[in-house]
């Protein structure tokens, strides 16, 4: 009898909160989160160069970037990827990739200096080092046949960054602005 009893007890709990859940169940329309593609934008979509403001060209910001401050710029960590499309003649000639930044005056206070090299794949371009805190540009050629395809991903590698904690929670390493590839 106790086994029958405490059977029906357990049925009709299961009853009420199945029905418990059917009631609660979503009904209605209900925005759902977007769900962001990992994947490189399709070419057709992806530019030679834009500003960090730019939201069409925000995808082509593959790794190491924060979020967008005051609408201008993004603050990068001590490796940062973008994917560009190589302008017209580029495959022939060659270009010429520029990051626009800022070097803030606390990263050279406490780092007195940094090191930027960018790579396309396993070729590294020129580095170059900053001493100065303010507005600067890095700026290296780039053969003709590693801008040979529809798009290039530009890996940039600080030697020196700000670890997460003493300046901020995140790791900081320059204030970039803007980032594209010229053909020479």
């Amino acid at each position: 009898m106790f086994h029958s009893i405490h059977g029906r007890r357990t049925l009709a709990a299961i009853s009420v909160l199945a029905a418990g859940l059917a009631a609660g169940a979503c009904k209605g329309k209900h925005s759902q989160p977007a769900v962001k593609n990992e994947e490189p934008p399709p070419v057709a979509q992806t530019v030679s160069s834009f500003k960090m403001n730019d939201e069409a060209a925000s995808t082509q910001l593959l790794k190491g970037f924060y979020v967008l401050e005051n609408n201008a710029w993004r603050w990068t960590a001590g490796s940062f990827t973008v994917l560009l499309k190589p302008p017209a003649g580029a495959a022939v000639r060659g270009g010429t990739v520029s990051l626009a930044f800022t070097l803030p005056e606390i990263v050279i206070t406490k780092l007195k200096k940094v090191t930027i090299t960018a790579s396309v794949g396993t070729t590294k371009l020129k580095p170059q080092t900053y001493t100065k805190s303010g507005p600067a540009t890095y700026s290296a050629d780039i053969p003709a046949d590693l801008l040979a395809k529809d798009a290039v991903t530009l890996d940039f590698e600080l030697d020196h960054s700000l670890p997460p904690g003493s300046v901020d929670m995140r790791e900081l390493g320059v204030i970039a602005t803007a980032v594209g590839i010229e053909s020479k």
